[in-house]
């Protein structure tokens, strides 16, 4: 970490005036004590190989930084051996007004390390300082106070509040670079140039870190990309080990046989018939238990209550996955389902360490997560067949539907706490508007997923029917309850009972079932095809009592 002995702005260095001292060129390391109590040291090194300890407290030097050690502490340099590794050191006061227009030394609090490489040409800046001031003239000295003083201004304006680019953050920024270009041809001397660091010196922090080498990093980070490629993808051996940074198959082979203990096609295999599949998301569990599969591990909890379907998962999480359950279940495979946005998160990119890890597209619809899954664990046969038994069940509620509503709009109205929403193409309407092929009211084409809306907007929507459905539901009974109260409070406004649907009774309720019908996947919808099917023959039956 970068050693401060303050941690706010550094404005009050702007309080001193700086006096140089002299200029030293050292080849040599040395103890720094300095028997002056008023004065202090600015080093810049020439090679970022070394390690600074000023009272105790280590630093590993770096390129682009500078070094002011204070007046009271003790400091030692250790350079390495070979003396290859020199420095520069100049020495100067800060001095405060003491009254009367005289100056006294003084020891205002300043950090010790500075990231200077936004100061431009800082090599150039202080060999023109020492050839200044090695002249002997005092008109040069003059000068190369000046030339000092501006160093530090530009210096010394910074706020401390940004020394936060420490060794460890060069490190990491290397990590996430492989992670992003692990396909491309990454060197030893390339990683060690982004962290500032000769490459001999980056190995060793870097082993010391994290106990490997770079390299050994760098195809662990490949490895595991190619066994996400071989289960998730179709590709040819070829292919994958172009797409992870592997110089041919056969290579790639060789490395991937000797990092598993198996050979790639004999890794597929094993994948997908061990079982041993964490699902992340209800997307993913809910196509797997469509598939007959049920998750070997899962977030599991009542927002999409299953009853009993998850007897025998291992849980690893209620709201989210815990990365500490999930590595102690110890998938061979993770599945889960990406966010809207493009990036992954801190949390997402660890379980891949964990398992090869799979992420469906969120954009994709859910027949294509569904044959996706399907592909991964080998049940591409029993997919085709329950889309056709699906599509089956859809064309019979289909004629259902038309012979009952015929040309009637339906809305999906979603009611939480507090909150109402109008669903759209997405969820329970890619089942009712795309599968059944109901007609949507004026407006709903236009809406992806859900547009929250106020109660008195939904006039506007016309709808002859409306299912009203749960959204946002936590899953806790409290959640329940305030649904039901929100519901009756609908029906006690006269907003909602003036739309033509509710003064006709046509209003269809699954705010009673949270999130079990709404999840986007296939058992959510096939479930809700049976829903459906139940209302209409009951509404049929009524019919013909009467």
């Amino acid at each position: 970490m970068p050693m401060l002995n303050g941690t706010g702005p550094t404005a009050h260095l702007a309080d001193y005036v700086y006096m140089l001292k002299d200029f030293r060129r050292i080849h040599a390391c040395k103890d720094l004590h300095r028997r002056d109590p008023f004065l202090y040291s600015l080093l810049v090194f020439d090679k970022a190989e070394g390690e600074l300890v000023i009272g105790g407290r280590s630093c590993l030097l770096r390129l682009q930084h500078i070094y002011v050690l204070p007046p009271d502490r003790h400091a030692m340099l250790q350079l390495p051996e070979d003396g290859g590794s020199g420095y520069c050191c100049i020495r100067f006061y800060a001095l405060q007004p003491a009254g009367e227009g005289r100056f006294e030394p003084a020891v205002p609090a300043c950090p010790a390390e500075w990231p200077a490489a936004q100061l431009s040409c800082l090599p150039e800046r202080i060999r023109e300082i020492e050839k200044t001031w090695s002249t002997g003239s005092p008109w040069d000295a003059m000068k190369a106070s000046l030339l000092f003083q501006n160093l530090l201004y530009e210096l010394f304006r910074q706020d401390t509040r940004e020394f936060k680019s420490d060794l460890d953050r060069a490190i990491q920024q290397t990590l996430t670079f492989m992670e992003q270009h692990y396909a491309e041809p990454v060197t030893r001397e390339m990683l060690a140039e982004l962290a500032g660091l000769s490459p001999d010196y980056y190995s060793r922090v870097f082993k010391k870190r994290h106990e490997k080498s770079p390299m050994e990093y760098l195809h662990e980070i490949r490895i595991r990309q190619a066994k996400k490629l071989l289960v998730s993808s179709a590709g040819s051996l070829r292919s994958i080990s172009q797409q992870t940074g592997f110089s041919d198959e056969y290579y790639f082979s060789r490395r991937f046989k000797a990092a598993t203990g198996t050979s790639p096609i004999a890794y597929v295999k094993r994948i997908r018939h061990s079982g041993k599949v964490a699902s992340l998301n209800h997307l993913v569990t809910g196509d797997l238990l469509a598939l007959g599969i049920e998750p070997y591990a899962a977030v599991i909890n009542d927002v999409f209550p299953l009853s009993g379907r998850l007897e025998h998962t291992i849980p690893v999480g209620r709201s989210g996955p815990d990365l500490e359950k999930l590595m102690a279940a110890r998938p061979d495979l993770i599945m889960m389902r990406g966010s809207r946005g493009q990036g992954k998160s801190a949390k997402e990119m660890l379980f891949n360490q964990i398992a090869p890890t799979v992420t469906l597209r969120y954009v994709d619809d859910w027949r294509k997560h569904l044959q996706e899954i399907a592909g991964i664990v080998g049940k591409e046969r029993e997919a085709a067949a329950w889309l056709a038994r699906y599509d089956a069940k859809a064309e019979e509620v289909r004629h259902l539907l038309n012979f009952r509503a015929g040309e009637e709009t339906f809305l999906i109205v979603g009611i939480g706490e507090g909150k109402l929403c109008v669903y759209g193409q997405r969820n329970l309407g890619t089942v009712m508007y795309g599968d059944l092929g109901l007609a949507a009211p004026r407006g709903v084409a236009d809406i992806a997923h859900y547009r929250e809306v106020a109660l008195e907007e939904l006039a506007a929507y016309g709808p002859d029917r409306i299912l009203l459905t749960s959204y946002r539901h936590n899953g806790t009974e409290r959640m329940d309850r305030a649904i039901r109260s929100e519901v009756a409070g609908l029906y006690g406004d006269s907003r909602w009972n003036g739309l033509k649907a509710v003064k006709e009774s046509k209003v269809y309720s699954l705010y009673d079932s949270r999130h079990l019908y709404t999840s986007y996947n296939a058992l959510s919808h096939d479930m809700f095809l049976d829903k459906v099917r139940e209302w209409f023959l009951a509404e049929k039956s009524e019919m013909s009592k009467n």
